[in-house]
């Protein structure tokens, strides 16, 4: 399936959405072809993540369970599936979930299989992608290795200008695009584009040892081979020895017969006279000492018989073959033969005494030694006559076979007959026990104070109702109690659709790139939006749905990159404006009357700035790197003067947003919220929701140090709780879908999702 996602997407010619859709099609296509032709057993589905690149556009694609994080500017975000995008490919219509992101230099982009996700959770991840680039995969590879189906893909961007070290360039797998075209003689064709990658390795210097050693082996003159080895030697030297010695195979083999045969004619001679036969031997293929043994020294060696020994003449014999030497046969001896006949004998007299027993015994009881036949007409037919039985004369079953068959019988009937009662008995009883616990864990829910003790009572009776429910789905009873159960549960849920919902301006067609929303600040008559893709705030008029840009990137003018804004309702610098802070550590404020300025910023030394925030006057500036909060007293030109450590510890690490009022409340990159009163922290249990944060925006309130509200972006939801942790309700909404930025103000909900501002009326 991969190969074909690989061709398919290599020759399509389209927009990034467009290409991935069809992308996302033909691994639907592929795999229900699969699931088709296979058995049930090996059919499969599958969640697909996708990471998409062309030029200043990146595009995250995402079906089934997916699990995408990506690494900008020392931040990590998290991106999963949900909603009819969760479905996995091959069981239903696939539905991709996009996603425009910012792919930096310097970025990365981590998509691993969401079973990973039980054994790290997003601060482990968070630190793994922040490790230098060739220990991520290292690191996660350790804590993973366990797992069986597990694939994480790495992409990491180029990094900057100015984090490349001097003189090293930068090389990229198969970007043929960017290298200069060879220089090809006079007349020779170019070679036709691939659409696939060349190479994926690339050569070291190893190579080239290896070729000069290689090359310098082949160059050494073989060493010639040695003599022959004399037999009573061949079989005395190793055969290791052999092989370095050059000897080949086949005259080891040769040597190894003469040795044999000179060793046999060498015993033969000993006991033998020479005159019994003459060995048709080679004479050069003996040593002196074998002709000794044989004929003696000094005498002449036999001579081949060349008709004789040739090959074609030899298969005639000249000679007749000697007589065969008779065998004499052991017979036993007279006297064990008669013992063996009387003993036979005996045996033939026991058999004929007891045959005639057997005869007197019939006569004495009256029975007959002739039986008559059955059918005395007709030809006499053999086939075991006399050996077939009449009914009246058989013999009977044993009894104990007959007590056996009866009790057998008989339990078969008692089985029948009481077992089905006891599993009806048996059933009923459980079904009873179900919905008598259903009932119980339903009273108890109804009197618990706890949220979340309240819905795990509930969850436990709906289950066992609907187990009931399986068992007997006739009876009335689990139905009614089950009604009252998912009702109870609706209840908790609070699952609330906003009273209106309209749309102030859309961003869909501005600028060259898909904008990335990551702040949004509302003021009194417009609001300001942080557009990550771009580097720029934008600003968008509430009445009217005019946009403009109010701050971007600019080295020429230091400005940095924009990362927080906040709004300040009054100041002495030129009253309500909307504070920008950048990565140089910089602060603007800008304002319709009195445009953009620089405002003075003693920012401390090693400050990041992870979030910013506003009370009164005060500025608040979240540095997770550090773990606090530091607050800056509001000056003639600004924040001049040194802040004061407002909060420090260890809870802070992992915050990402950050809201002041009375209190200070924080939220995760995992999900969870915190709420500091002093330096007392308490994190928020979101008791009673049915389903926890995943990735909440900074906390809103509707009036002064009123009930939190938090957009959860991945859940499509917004969600509102109490000031101790209690859940109350959330809000659903279609507009909802693809939400990055939410802010209250004066009671009126801002949300920015699919590319438009929209007013959400509670």
């Amino acid at each position: 399936m991969v190969s074909a996602l690989g061709t398919a997407f290599n020759t399509l010619d389209m927009s990034l959405t467009g290409a991935l859709q069809r992308l996302f099609e033909e691994a639907e296509r592929n795999l229900l072809d699969w699931n088709r032709k296979s058995i049930v057993a090996h059919r499969v589905s599958i969640g697909l993540s996708a990471f998409v690149r062309r030029g200043h556009q990146a595009v995250v694609a995402q079906a089934g369970p997916s699990a995408v994080f990506h690494l900008h500017h020392g931040k990590v975000n998290a991106y999963f599936s949900d909603g009819e995008h969760a479905r996995p490919i091959g069981a239903g219509p696939v539905s991709p979930q996009f996603t425009r992101i910012a792919f930096d230099p310097g970025d990365r982009i981590l998509l691993i299989s969401t079973p990973a996700l039980s054994e790290l959770d997003d601060e482990t991840i968070s630190g793994i992608l922040a490790l230098p680039g060739e220990q991520v995969l290292r690191d996660l590879y350790h804590r993973v290795q366990q797992m069986r189906h597990v694939t994480a893909v790495l992409v990491t961007g180029n990094p900057a200008a100015s984090e490349l070290p001097a003189g090293e360039d930068d090389f990229v797998i198969d970007a043929t695009s960017l290298l200069t075209a060879p220089v090809l003689p006079e007349g020779a064709r170019v070679p036709p584009a691939s659409t696939f990658q060349p190479v994926l390795f690339i050569d070291g210097e190893a190579e080239d040892a290896v070729a000069a050693a290689r090359k310098l082996l082949q160059e050494v003159t073989p060493r010639q081979q040695m003599a022959s080895v004399a037999p009573h030697l061949v079989l005395e030297m190793p055969a290791p020895l052999l092989r370095a010695s050059g000897e080949s195979p086949l005259v080891r083999i040769a040597a190894e017969r003469r040795a044999q045969a000179t060793m046999a004619h060498a015993a033969l001679g000993g006991t033998v006279s020479t005159a019994v036969a003459r060995p048709n031997w080679h004479p050069h293929t003996l040593s002196k000492a074998a002709l000794d043994s044989i004929g003696g020294a000094g005498q002449a060696p036999h001579r081949r018989h060349e008709r004789r020994d040739s090959f074609s003449r030899g298969l005639v014999r000249d000679e007749l073959p000697p007589r065969p030497t008779p065998l004499a046969e052991s017979m036993p001896l007279v006297h064990e033969l008669a013992a063996e006949h009387r003993a036979r004998g005996a045996t033939l007299t026991a058999v004929s005494g007891t045959m005639a027993g057997e005869a007197t015994a019939t006569l004495n009881n009256g029975g007959s030694l002739v039986r008559v036949r059955g059918n005395m007409g007709g030809r006499w037919k053999g086939g075991g006559t006399f050996s077939r039985r009449s009914a009246a004369t058989g013999s009977l079953p044993p009894t104990w076979l007959v007590v056996l068959v009866g009790l057998g019988i008989m339990l078969t009937l008692v089985g029948i007959l009481t077992i089905p009662r006891l599993l009806a008995e048996q059933s009923g009883q459980h079904y009873a026990s179900l919905v008598d616990g259903a009932q119980q864990r339903l009273s108890t829910s109804l009197v618990q104070t706890d949220p979340s003790e309240r819905r795990k009572a509930l969850t436990e009776a709906q289950a066992m109702l609907l187990e009931a429910k399986d068992a007997n789905a006739n009876d009335s009873e689990a139905a009614r109690v089950l009604t009252d159960v998912t009702t109870a549960i609706a209840t908790m849920d609070a699952v609330t659709t906003p009273a209106q919902v309209s749309v102030i301006g859309s961003l869909e067609q501005f600028g060259d790139k898909p904008v990335s929303v990551s702040r949004l600040t509302v003021g009194e008559d417009a609001a300001y939006i942080l557009d990550n893709a771009s580097g720029q705030v934008i600003a968008l008029t509430l009445a009217s749905g005019e946009r403009k840009v109010v701050f971007g990137e600019d080295k020429d003018l230091k400005r940095g990159r924009p990362v927080a804004t906040a709004y300040l309702e009054g100041s002495d610098f030129g009253g309500a404006a909307v504070l920008i802070a950048d990565l140089g550590r910089n602060l603007w404020a800008y304002s319709p009357a009195g445009g953009l300025r620089q405002i003075a910023f003693a920012a401390p030394s090693g400050l990041t700035i992870t979030d910013i925030a506003t009370n009164g006057r005060d500025l608040y500036v979240l540095d997770a790197a550090q773990a606090l909060i530091y607050r800056f007293a509001q000056g003639d030109g600004g924040y001049g003067a040194a802040p004061a450590k407002w909060l420090e510890t260890p809870a802070l690490a992992a915050a990402r947003r950050l809201m002041v009022d009375s209190e200070t409340v924080t939220a995760d990159a995992s999900g969870r919220l915190h709420r500091f009163s002093g330096q007392l922290a308490l994190e928020l249990s979101q008791g009673g929701i049915d389903r926890r944060l995943i990735a909440p925006e900074a906390a809103q309130t509707l009036t002064k140090n009123g009930d939190l509200a938090f957009l959860d972006a991945p859940d499509d939801r917004i969600v509102f709780f109490r000031r101790d942790g209690t859940f109350l309700r959330q809000y659903k909404d279609k507009d909802f879908r693809a939400s990055s930025a939410f802010v209250i103000r004066n009671g009126t909900g801002y949300l920015f999702s699919d590319g438009k501002l929209r007013k959400v009326t509670f």
